[in-house]
């Protein structure tokens, strides 16, 4: 098992208070443990900083947060096959933007980033109750960090986040709604505050907070400021941007695909904040990565359970150079599980190397095409980012350890603000030290000789697809509502989403997006 010292497994469970009251009672309650010892005892100190963090497994459940990250772009999108991934509509509910207020996914996802919200509340209460020393002051910086991410993640679905200060034990008084400019700033200078207090990626590793991370979700919050604030802040973009590079932390791997086996480590290079995993333990079927998209009959070593469902676009997978960008396929894996990294394309074989066929005893070969409502089989080219460990005992359970924040992700931001900015030279000089590390083996992916804002989106895709960046990218390009396969334009009010129904019941403070 890698070494997890923060994150998981919960060795005390704590007892949270409620912060929002905005949720279902029972939603509230986590964590619970008879007896108060827990919150009167300093020496149980990280029994309380472990949820907050904890929480942030959530953020890679494909059938919630990455889901509507993804589901709702032209990067990914989950067809109906025959009685298979109906669900009441939901996944094709994503896909074409007519969810509601009540759509599953979404109460799930307010739920739990509000849930890790609560515990970043309930952990900066009380380890500040305790006798301060180097380690406390430490993790309440840690748990603000988590705060206002949490805050972030809520905002950048929203549009708004209620907020109830750690401090504030009456919970009869209903949570303040922070919106837009007012959200975004409170947001920055939280993290701002507590920056200096954090410790290096040299010192902590990536499984938990670190400067590098908050000069990171800096750069990300400057760079969707327009979005959130409805102000330009690239100046502010390129000076975090630069603060993450400039450290000497973080480097752009040559190895892209190494970031993506199930043994990799925090210690990877290009990780800034990851969210560590384990098949060690039952997780649960949220973490997995190639289940919901595999073949029933692509079955290997332990996992027999594959489920036919989420592919790609045709709109995505057709901007590809798929002869020259390592991005695009690798074969690392296919002698231990029969299929390659990447994107699943055509005739796909077994193990032993046979023809695989579909359940009707056709050739399985898949295809570009995609059909809603209805697709067969084989239809949707397949992706797997992250590889599978082909021997777990538990094929419901990932061991990758999952990056949320990567330098690579820093320095396209780079590139985009300063094109944004007018500074084409600088950008390509980004844009390209990222190609110069992407040629498959034995190809050369070209550098480009000029940029536009459609180039680097794309590039963004390339290098960032299937890790739940998608929509937000779409957004502040403007092309979230376009039409794509299967996709007509959409009302731009969907770059919002609805409040859920059961969050507004119990929260006056909060009112409905527009179009809802």
């Amino acid at each position: 098992m890698k070494s997890i010292n923060i994150i998981f497994p919960l060795s005390v469970l704590i007892l949270t208070f409620s912060l929002w009251n905005c949720t279902d009672l029972e939603e509230n309650v986590i964590d619970e443990q008879l007896g108060g010892d827990l919150i009167e005892n300093p020496n149980n100190v990280q029994a309380l900083i472990n949820p907050p963090y904890g929480s942030l497994r959530r953020l890679i459940e494909w059938y919630d947060y990455w889901g509507l990250q993804q589901i709702t772009t032209d990067e990914t999108i989950f067809p109906t096959r025959g009685t298979d991934w109906f669900d009441n509509g939901a996944w094709q509910q994503l896909h074409l933007h007519t969810w509601t207020p009540d759509h599953i996914r979404l109460k799930n996802v307010w739920d739990a980033m509000s849930t890790g919200l609560s515990r970043a509340n309930t952990a900066i209460y009380y380890i500040g109750q305790f006798p301060q020393n180097e380690t406390t002051e430490l993790y309440i910086n840690e748990a603000r960090f988590l705060r206002a991410y949490y805050m972030y993640i809520i905002l950048d679905l929203w549009g708004k986040v209620p907020f109830r200060p750690a401090d504030q034990l009456d919970f009869s008084i209903t949570p303040d709604v922070l919106e837009g400019k007012e959200a975004v700033d409170f947001i920055i200078e939280e993290i701002k505050a507590v920056l200096p207090n954090l410790k290096t990626r040299s010192e902590l590793g990536t499984e938990r907070v670190t400067q590098g991370a908050a000069n990171a979700l800096l750069a990300k919050l400057y760079l969707n400021y327009e979005v959130y604030g409805g102000e330009q802040k690239w100046d502010e973009v390129i000076t975090y941007c630069n603060a993450v590079i400039n450290s000497g932390e973080y480097e752009v791997t040559s190895d892209y695909w190494s970031m993506f086996q199930y043994d990799v480590t925090g210690d990877h290079p290009e990780f800034i904040l990851t969210v560590p995993m384990s098949d060690e333990y039952e997780m649960g079927g949220g973490s997995v990565w190639v289940n919901f998209t595999l073949h029933y009959n692509q079955t290997f070593g332990n996992f027999t359970s594959l489920w036919n469902g989420g592919t790609t676009t045709s709109t995505f997978f057709n901007t590809w150079d798929q002869e020259n960008d390592v991005r695009f396929f690798d074969d690392r894996i296919i002698h231990e599980t029969g299929f390659n990294q990447g994107f699943l394309v055509g005739q796909q074989y077994g193990i032993d190397g046979e023809p695989l066929q579909t359940r009707g005893g056709e050739p399985l070969i898949f295809v570009p095409d995609v059909v809603l409502e209805d697709s067969p089989e084989n239809y949707g080219i397949r992706v797997v980012k992250f590889a599978p460990n082909p021997d777990t005992e538990r094929q419901f359970s990932s061991p990758n350890d999952v990056p949320i924040l990567r330098i690579s992700d820093i320095y396209l931001a780079r590139a985009e603000a300063y094109l944004r900015k007018g500074d084409e030279t600088a950008a390509l000089a980004d844009i390209n030290y990222i190609r110069s590390h992407r040629s498959a083996e034995g190809k050369i992916l070209p550098l480009l000789e000029s940029l536009t804002l459609n180039d680097i989106l794309r590039e963004r895709g390339y290098e960032l697809y299937w890790e739940g960046y998608r929509r937000q990218d779409l957004i502040r390009f403007g092309k979230f509502t376009d039409a794509w396969q299967e996709k007509p334009v959409t009302e731009e009010t969907k770059t919002l989403f609805p409040l859920p129904t059961s969050a507004l019941d119990v929260n006056e403070n909060l009112k409905q997006n527009p179009g809802y």
